[in-house]
């Protein structure tokens, strides 16, 4: 196996007739001292005399050789000779010629052509250069876990190469794994000295770690070692204007040289638009996406960037509709998902952005982002375990932001896990220089479940001494003070939310009601329980105790500190018990089996026969047979009170047990057992409720 240099990669050349292949090794050489010496006509000539003689081979060096002179239109007709030749060539030879015809349709074809030619290589024969090939193709494709698998494949077939890693480098970043791209990309620049497409790809992994001036450096090295590869002017313009705004003729500059020498690949077009949108010339931005989709109609990223650029324009339906257009179009883009996902996020329609955000975050594992939208989702769904998974993958993602971190400490504090989100959120406040009062109002909400006022009091206050108009302090300060029977400082902390923001008088006033009720004062219980009616806040329970409390003043009587104190904690009991029937029944929909099992549990205890219709949904629906035998369980624990499920329960016995067949695996042996324990269930549930 001879090597020939190329613009961007070292491609492996293949085996023929000794004379050919030696007299194509010495045209190659040739060509190359006549390119360094700056006599790029010679060289084209040399290797275009060479090629006739040589073959598909010949034709691939041709290719190769143009492309280092920056005639592409010329690389393209060599190429597609190599590839005609080839037709007659052994598979091994077929295969690797049309290795080297992917890597060029991907920087001036389409994915899907690129692709297509892929697989044709890699089902010819499946060698590092063709699995390089067709991970490369893949990532373009937005088929980044599946790029990433073929890459792992290629760098393990055979001996080290610098084009595998840069396949693997690729599917890493595809992936948001910028730190093992890193790695990756830095293994093929040692295997690949003058692989200017290893140091472009370097230079975007850098990018994405915030490292801006050492992506210049690589991007610079790029142009240094191939003066015609536009996509090496591209990035560094890219990385330029990340390093310093103010530099943005520069950067436009290094991305337009980079459209001049490439002007039908995208990702050169794209990196052109990004710019120009950063200097708000929009008009110019969409013109560059649009060229990229000329080059590649299923180019994803400049799909996205021309809806973005709606958005931009305040055109949100407009920009809604194209998006929802581009998801048909492209079902696997993953960053078209997020971009929809994070649409509907925005409209306030998170039951629909669900589906988007958990397609996206499967496709772009490493997206912090991503994560914390779907976290999100989840949380306004009240699917809060789901959306402590979420946030703790975002968190583990992006450990320097301190948003996902706050939401994550509130967000298991609702998911019952309150000492680790008091254990997220003290990481935050005890970060150097961090002035917010997010963190310290969601401690106080924590200390409150944790039925710790004194120190739920101390949280909030320091949330507010931050910021005065965090209304959800003040709100937690009143709920924190009532526990306490400190009534006059929570009904000023009460009037403080809604002087704050008008919006929470139904919640404080019905607090002040309260308050005033425990102050036996009849007179402003009443008041301040109409005003919270006014406002849309309607609570039986003060209603019936202000009632009561009325009488007992007009017979002359006062209810006793004791009466008072029962009340209290029969309030208190019964917004706990109503909290944790909340969480149970969102936690009904959360995507682990064993919070569905528990939430089964949770409902049969604090639910009682209300529980019973989603118990028998989940007995029959649920996919996890865990979760059915949990829900089974839980309804012959009501006894009499389920006796509406006897008729399910009876007609899933009815059914013939599951039955493995001949030539079963692991999974199908422990479903007939799990289905035989599901059975037992049934059988004793239905014993149970029936006495």
């Amino acid at each position: 196996m001879k090597k020939l240099f190329a613009p961007f990669v070292a491609i492996a050349l293949l085996t023929g007739p000794a004379l050919a292949q030696s007299k194509l090794d010495q045209a190659i050489a040739k060509a190359d001292e006549q390119l360094r010496k700056g006599k790029p006509e010679e060289a084209v000539k040399t290797l275009t005399k060479a090629a006739e003689q040589a073959g598909a081979e010949g034709y691939v060096a041709l290719g190769q050789m143009q492309e280092r002179v920056g005639n592409l239109d010329e690389a393209a007709a060599a190429y597609g000779k190599a590839k005609s030749l080839a037709a007659s060539e052994d598979p091994p030879t077929r295969a690797e010629v049309l290795a080297t015809v992917v890597h060029f349709t991907l920087r001036r074809g389409t994915a899907k052509d690129a692709l297509a030619l892929a697989h044709q290589a890699v089902q010819l024969a499946a060698t590092p250069t063709t699995l390089a090939a067709l991970a490369r193709a893949q990532v373009r494709s937005e088929d980044g876990p599946g790029a990433l698998q073929t890459a792992d494949k290629a760098v393990a077939a055979g001996a080290p190469r610098g084009i595998t890693q840069v396949a693997r480098g690729e599917a890493l970043i595809a992936l948001g794994r910028n730190a093992e791209a890193e790695a990756a990309l830095r293994r093929a620049i040692e295997l690949d000295p003058r692989s200017a497409l290893a140091q472009s790809r370097l230079a975007r992994a850098l990018l994405a770690l915030g490292r801006p001036a050492d992506a210049v450096a690589a991007g610079r090295r790029a142009t240094e070692l191939d003066e015609k590869f536009g996509e090496g002017f591209a990035i560094t313009g890219v990385a330029i204007l990340a390093g310093n705004l103010k530099d943005w003729g520069d950067a436009i500059a290094q991305a337009q040289q980079g459209a001049f020498l490439d002007p039908k690949d995208p990702i050169v077009q794209l990196a052109v638009g990004k710019i120009f949108e950063t200097n708000g010339q929009l008009e110019q931005a969409a013109g560059a996406y649009r060229r990229a989709l000329e080059a590649d109609p299923d180019f994803a990223p400049a799909r996205l960037a021309l809806i973005q650029a709606e958005l931009n324009r305040g055109n949100r339906e407009a920009a809604l509709a194209e998006a929802r257009k581009a998801a048909a179009d492209m079902p696997t883009s993953p960053e078209i998902q997020l971009l929809i996902g994070e649409m509907a996020v925005r409209k306030g329609d998170y039951a629909e952005a669900l589906g988007f955000l958990e397609r996206a975050t499967q496709g772009l594992p490493g997206n912090p982002d991503g994560w914390a939208l779907l976290g999100r989702a989840y949380h306004f769904a009240r699917r809060y375990d789901d959306a402590a998974a979420a946030y703790q993958k975002a968190v583990e993602l992006a450990p320097q932001n301190l948003g996902y971190r706050t939401t994550l400490g509130l967000v298991l504090g609702q998911a019952e896990e309150n000492e680790a989100g008091l254990a997220q959120l003290q990481k935050v406040v005890n970060t150097p220089g961090y002035k917010e009062a997010a963190a310290w109002a969601n401690i106080g909400w924590i200390y409150r479940n944790m039925d710790k006022p004194q120190e739920s009091i101390a949280a909030y206050r320091k949330a507010l001494e931050i910021d005065p108009k965090e209304e959800q302090a003040a709100l937690g300060l009143g709920w924190a003070y009532y526990y306490t029977k400190d009534y006059d400082q929570a009904i000023a902390a009460y009037n403080r939310a809604i002087q704050i923001n008008p919006e929470t008088a139904g919640v404080a006033y019905d607090g002040i009601a309260w308050c005033y009720a425990f102050k036996r004062d009849p007179a402003n219980a009443r008041a301040f329980m109409d005003k919270a009616l006014k406002a849309g806040a309607s609570d039986t329970r003060l209603k019936d105790y202000v009632e009561r409390l009325e009488k007992a003043v007009a017979a002359g009587q006062l209810m006793g500190e004791e009466e008072a104190a029962r009340v209290q904690a029969d309030q208190r009991r019964e917004a706990e018990r109503a909290r944790r029937i909340e969480t149970a029944n969102n936690a009904v929909r959360a995507r682990n089996p064993a919070t569905r099992s528990r939430a089964a549990r949770e409902l049969a205890s604090l639910a009682g026969p209300d529980a019973v219709d989603v118990l028998i949904y989940m007995m029959q629906a649920d996919k996890d047979y865990d979760v059915r035998i949990a829900a089974t369980q839980a309804l012959g624990s009501l006894g009499g009170a389920a006796r509406k499920a006897v008729p399910n329960i009876e007609g899933l016995l009815r059914q013939a047990p599951y039955e493995a067949p001949i030539n079963a695996t692991k999974e199908d042996m422990d479903n007939m057992m799990k289905d035989g324990d599901y059975r037992r269930a049934l059988r004793d549930a239905l014993q149970r409720i029936k006495g």
